[in-house]
């Protein structure tokens, strides 16, 4: 157990990465070691000189099985031509336990918390929106609203702001092509894994 910042984590090993290198970019293969389900995970290319790399992710809706492997697509060329520098830094599992570099861990707890908090906000956006139209219209506006300040690079409010405006553009998405009742029962099933 790791005690940090009034956070107890408790350490799982990571998850093994491999990487292929594209012809347009790379494929990350991210195997759960663990005995429970990944739920979400950082990928930081680590003291590269001169470029920089991050994904965060949370796959709680359909989370990576004990033993499973999942083929991963970016379009960043560099992270395939410098392995060794690419590093899986922080994962959360579906009991709640974590591994990974402290901080990092943090910082991918504190951006599911925001992600849980934007989940409920767009649940009562669509829940009080007459129709597509004002469901729409309601949710431009937060998308709107997540853009308004820009915070610094890689700071917790850049990574949360990225992540909630990645869920703002995925349910408008969702009410465009499925209506706001799919949307709302994503968001809903979404809030509850996280």
């Amino acid at each position: 157990m790791l005690i940090l910042a009034g956070v107890t984590l408790a350490q799982t090993p990571l998850p093994n990465l491999r990487i292929e290198p594209t012809g347009g970019g790379s494929i990350f293969y991210l195997k759960n070691t663990a005995a429970k389900p990944l739920t979400a995970y950082l990928i930081e290319l680590v003291n590269y000189p001169g470029s920089s790399f991050s994904m965060w992710q949370d796959d709680a809706l359909d989370p990576i099985k004990p033993g499973a492997e999942k083929r991963i697509p970016v379009s960043n060329m560099t992270v395939g031509a410098v392995p060794d520098y690419v590093k899986v830094q922080a994962a959360l599992y579906a009991d709640g336990t974590s591994a990974g570099v402290p901080e990092k861990v943090v910082q991918l707890m504190a951006r599911r918390s925001f992600l849980r908090e934007t989940s409920r906000d767009l649940i009562a956006r669509l829940e009080k929106s007459a129709d597509k139209a004002a469901a729409l219209a309601d949710l431009k506006q937060a998308q709107e609203a997540l853009t308004a300040v820009k915070p610094p690079r890689n700071s917790q409010g850049a990574i949360n702001q990225n992540a909630g405006r990645s869920l703002v553009t995925e349910t408008i998405t969702m009410v465009e092509s499925g209506g706001v009742a799919a949307a709302l029962e994503r968001l809903r099933a979404m809030e509850k894994a996280l």
